[in-house]
């Protein structure tokens, strides 16, 4: 049998549970409710059946660590979203984003921003037509006209993923990359490691670079590749991966792998690398080309290197050849004026009376110079171990190919630019 003052005590425990679980419920509630700081007034409405407030005038209010400012507010009680007009700001941590309207979701802790959105990440500044920021994972989105600077290069693209937690962006779409340098990247698709201070472009990359000679005329460098990245941690270069095509208006080069360093005025290219200087074509195992002011200096090659020439006479095509463990070229004034062939040096040189052939000679020795004037062999020295051949007009002529060096190869693969670069750099230059 119950107490009779039991029903009293069974309702004071009763009334207590639902106080309880009403103060635990708006404790729970009150981590999402956005406290208003300030607004010049306050007025309860109804949109579309909704109960809703409309603030006006200095609206300032929090969401947790969010604080959101703009000139007018209206806030919807049961979506749980406000719409911002007016000079909206949106703060985060050390992010904060700028726009003339957009809107925060409550739940979601998401702002949505248009007509113009600018993001400051610190050290990036990011601007685009329209973008979202979910501030519970640190990821912005943004499209239309995105523009990205951090102080060392300028990017802009069709669309662009930030994530803050990782330091992880991707560009897509018609992306573009100019540095300090004065160096542009296109492609259709970026990755960038802020942390690590490194970038990767795939989707058709393409590199150019215009310099101005001391004449005034302006000469382009081109790169095309399968991908491209940019490194700034010292030494700050730049690396083209898979199908490298070089093209200048004095020297084009093809290899699967190069490396440009900026400061260095210096290019590397790796894994059977090809040169090309007017009618000269270089070959080794690696090739390291330096420039001087952006003007052609000097070609270094290492490991069976082979320069060809070619040279015609009376219609006939026939090739000056070089062999050696490494070569030298040496330039001045966008001139070959030195080549240096050192460890088992051998040529094969044609010799003419004016203009007409008059056969060839085959010389070997530990190193072999050469000088140069007008694109043409002033003087040949050979030293050490020397070993020579003459080669008869009548012996030689229709059998060249027979008294070619080993290793001979001329290729004809030798990269231009196509209409595709061309219209990727005169619109890159307009802007």
């Amino acid at each position: 049998m119950f107490d009779q003052a039991c029903p009293a005590r069974l309702s004071t425990f009763f009334v207590g549970t639902c106080f309880f679980m009403l103060v635990s419920e708006v404790a729970l509630t009150q981590t999402k409710v956005i406290v208003v700081e300030h607004a010049d007034s306050l007025i309860g409405t109804q949109v579309d059946g909704e109960e809703a407030r409309e603030l006006i005038g200095h609206v300032q209010f929090t969401h947790d660590q969010v604080r959101v400012w703009c000139d007018r507010a209206t806030q919807f009680i049961r979506s749980e979203k406000v719409l911002l007009r007016g000079n909206v700001i949106v703060k985060d941590d050390s992010v904060t984003l700028r726009a003339p309207s957009g809107v925060y979701y409550q739940a979601e802790r998401r702002a949505e921003v248009s007509e113009g959105v600018v993001l400051d990440d610190g050290g990036m500044l990011l601007a685009a037509r329209r973008g979202q920021y979910f501030l519970e994972t640190k990821r912005a989105f943004f499209w239309d006209n995105v523009v990205v600077r951090d102080g060392a290069s300028t990017v802009t693209a069709d669309s662009l993923v930030h994530d803050r937690l990782e330091k992880h962006s991707v560009a897509m779409g018609h992306v573009e990359v100019r540095d300090r340098d004065d160096v542009t990247i296109t492609g259709s698709h970026l990755d960038h490691w802020s942390a690590a201070q490194s970038s990767r472009m795939t989707g058709q990359p393409l590199l150019f670079k215009s310099d101005t000679t001391a004449s005034g005329e302006i000469d382009t460098l081109v790169v095309r590749s399968r991908i491209m990245e940019s490194h700034r941690s010292d030494p700050r270069r730049l690396i083209a991966i898979d199908s490298v095509e070089i093209i200048r208006s004095d020297l084009a080069a093809r290899a699967s792998l190069a490396l440009f360093f900026p400061e260095q005025d210096s290019i590397l290219l790796r894994f059977s690398p090809v040169v090309w200087y007017d009618e000269t074509q270089v070959t080794g195992d690696s090739i390291n080309v330096r420039m001087r002011e952006g003007v052609l200096d000097q070609v270094f090659v290492l490991g069976h290197a082979f320069g060809v020439s070619r040279t015609d006479s009376l219609g006939q095509v026939r090739y000056d050849q070089l062999m050696g463990e490494t070569m030298r070229l040496k330039f001045l004034n966008r001139q070959l004026r030195r080549l240096d062939v050192e460890r088992r040096a051998t040529s094969l040189y044609h010799v003419y009376d004016d203009t007409a052939a008059n056969g060839a000679n085959r010389t070997s020795g530990d190193n072999i110079v050469m000088h140069f004037e007008q694109g043409k062999v002033t003087s040949i020295s050979i030293i050490g171990g020397v070993e020579g051949k003459y080669i008869p007009e009548n012996l030689l002529k229709g059998r060249e190919s027979n008294y070619h060096l080993p290793g001979f190869l001329w290729r004809n693969d030798r990269p231009r630019l196509g209409d595709r670069e061309v219209k990727v750099i005169k619109a890159a230059t307009a802007r």
